[in-house]
């Protein structure tokens, strides 16, 4: 934090207004774009009720993607600060102060000043936030929020190699368009033999607003898909209430791999439909909160059309499935229809601390360190539904550091319990569960070095809707194709050597390289067409960096090969973001799918 100056711009200015289409005023001139402070009024300096002091004024001070202000920063590439800050555009101050929970007047706290900058860090288009307190004369204080932008534009690639490149899709998006913290992208999946394509829209602030809005349509090979959902989420630590309003209606192909060398597929036509409607409280204090709540959810799934069969990369190519194909399937093709009242309880005992160089080079991460079990309980309507039954999720997450070292592990289960199963047949279905264990080691003698070790469980017992798992894939060997080795059941383990090089512009991107190793096995479980890979591994290594320096988003390039495997088989993999670690989203894709959809199915999503 540059404290002189604002010090001095503080106490000798007072209240300013925001001119947020000026360019940056120099040193010592009236804040403009870059300091845009919220009107003054008349404020007592203390109270009974304000202790502390009230907050008089509160000044945004919103860097773009390099602060060209800044003495620290190297002039002999100002040509390429300024090329990067005109070709983005910066949030603006209204999408900042909007995060904030504190306003002029409110008594001083640091704990939400602390709250908010993690709540800014939480968005992938700010590299850094850091709220502080400047106490003044008169006993008021006045309160900076200094941010800086993470370039904002992103673009993930998926290449494998099959006697040639082999395009497998991209997904491009703007997360912070023109500023206003809204994202737009698009996407195109290929995976042999089904194809996706769409776009998304996002919002944290609709119609100025703390509600969120998600909306993303497209296309698939079966059909076309419409997903949205609306949340006041719960804000930070300090949030009391949150509630949300979700839909899906989309038309698939559940993709089987029947044989995997042959590229074999069996593509099974699924039709979901599915909502939810919920609000959640929080009981307790920061660190040990307690969440109650309560909800309607609506789960309808079916299977139109007949069974197909395909071969290759031809996704036009399929025919109509023969007889033995269709009944190995036959067992996971239970409808379902459902209307749910759902129960939602949990304990949140978490306290938030700042790491560098876990999953970004030099950016500071938030991390959750403490516990966390949550439990949705959804009990079918028999008026409403055809079944009736009990739809349940469970979730667990802990933390602890201990040195150089930080622990961290996440749990997720999900299952049904049918009462009208038949005499003799089991009434537990589809129980899908998938966990990790995250280990991260700086040794203190290599402080350039990140080492994680990561160890991950996933599997499904006595399914009845569509489900297969496969052992390639980014999120278990990356050195296969995602449609290696079919089964149920599935294990997998990864150790990363994470280097930060520190050279050669670091003071304007940070690069590094990194060196991994993934092992594991996958085992048939009662899926269709699943075998018992054996044990494999895969190795790969790659270029990690962030933009502008100092930026927690990662941008990757690794090539990975299985073990043992020729160049053909090697995949080039293009991503943002981190693949394995605490900051990638938690969750099998190949679960997700499976799960169906509503609160008892994905629970808890509200907190920003």
């Amino acid at each position: 934090m540059r404290l002189v100056p604002l010090v001095a711009l503080l106490l000798a200015l007072g209240p300013v207004a925001a001119a947020a289409q000026e360019p940056r005023a120099p040193a010592g001139a009236p804040p403009t774009q870059g300091q845009a402070a919220e009107p003054a009024h008349a404020i007592p300096a203390s109270s009974p009720e304000c202790r502390t002091g009230p907050i008089s004024f509160i000044f945004i001070d919103n860097h773009s993607i390099f602060d060209t202000g800044d003495p620290l920063l190297s002039p002999r590439f100002a040509w390429a600060y300024g090329a990067a800050n005109r070709l983005h555009v910066r949030t603006r101050p209204s999408v900042i102060r909007r995060e904030l929970l504190f306003h002029t007047g409110d008594c001083y706290d640091p704990v939400l000043l602390e709250e908010s900058a993690r709540l800014l860090r939480a968005y992938d288009f700010i590299s850094r936030a850091d709220v502080y307190g400047i106490r003044q004369p008169d006993g008021t204080y006045h309160v900076v929020v200094d941010t800086q932008d993470q370039w904002s534009t992103l673009v993930d690639l998926r290449v494998g190699f099959d006697g040639g490149p082999l395009f497998q899709g991209a997904r491009i998006r703007d997360a912070n368009f023109l500023g206003s913290g809204q994202s737009v992208g698009a996407f195109f999946l290929q995976r042999d033999v089904t194809r996706d394509y769409g776009v998304s829209y996002d919002t944290p602030q609709l119609f100025g607003t703390l509600w969120d809005l998600h909306a993303a349509a497209g296309r698939t090979s079966a059909g076309g898909f419409v997903d949205e959902t609306v949340q006041y989420p719960f804000l930070g630590e300090a949030g009391r209430w949150a509630v949300r309003q979700a839909f899906l209606r989309e038309d698939r192909l559940f993709d089987y791999i029947a044989d995997d060398a042959a590229r074999e597929h069996v593509l099974l036509p699924v039709r979901e439909t599915g909502g939810d409607v919920a609000l959640v409280t929080r009981l307790g204090r920061r660190g040990n909160l307690t969440l109650v709540g309560a909800g309607i959810s609506v789960e309808d799934r079916r299977y139109p059309g007949i069974v197909q069969f395909a071969r290759g990369h031809a996704s036009s190519a399929r025919t109509p499935a023969d007889s033995q194909f269709v009944a190995a399937v036959a067992g996971q093709r239970e409808a379902l229809q459902n209307v749910r009242a759902v129960l939602l309880v949990g304990q949140r005992d978490i306290v938030w601390v700042q790491r560098r160089g876990l999953d970004a080079l030099r950016g500071v991460q938030d991390v959750r360190l403490g516990a966390e079990v949550s439990l949705a309980l959804g009990k079918s309507i028999p008026s409403l539904s055809d079944d009736d039954d009990v739809a349940s999720t469970l979730t667990v997450y802990g933390a602890f550091a201990a040195g150089n070292f930080l622990f961290a592990g996440r749990f997720r289960g999900d299952g049904r319990r049918n009462f009208h199963a038949p005499p003799g047949v089991r009434g537990i279905e589809d129980l899908y569960g998938e966990g990790e264990v995250f280990a991260y080691w700086r040794p203190a003698p290599f402080p350039r070095h990140t080492l994680v070790l990561r160890g991950a469980a996933a599997g499904g017992w006595f399914t009845r809707t569509p489900f297969q798992l496969t052992l390639g894939g980014d999120d278990a060997l990356r050195g296969y194709r995602p449609d290696r080795f079919p089964g149920g059941r599935r294990l997998a383990g990864t150790l990363e050597d994470r280097i930060y090089f520190g050279w050669p512009f670091r003071d304007v991107f940070d690069l590094g390289a990194t060196l991994f190793a993934d092992v594991g096995r996958i085992y048939p479980g009662d899926v269709p067409f699943g075998i018992d890979s054996g044990w494999r591994a895969s190795l790969g290594a790659g270029l990690r960096g962030s933009f502008p320096a100092g930026g927690r988003t990662t941008y990757r390039i690794d090539v990975a090969m299985p073990v043992g495997g020729s160049l053909n088989d090697a995949r080039l993999i293009v991503s943002v973001g981190e693949l394995v670690g605490l900051s990638a989203p938690f969750g099998t894709p190949q679960i997700a799918r499976s799960r169906a959809a509503g609160l008892s199915g994905d629970l808890f999503t509200f907190p920003r």
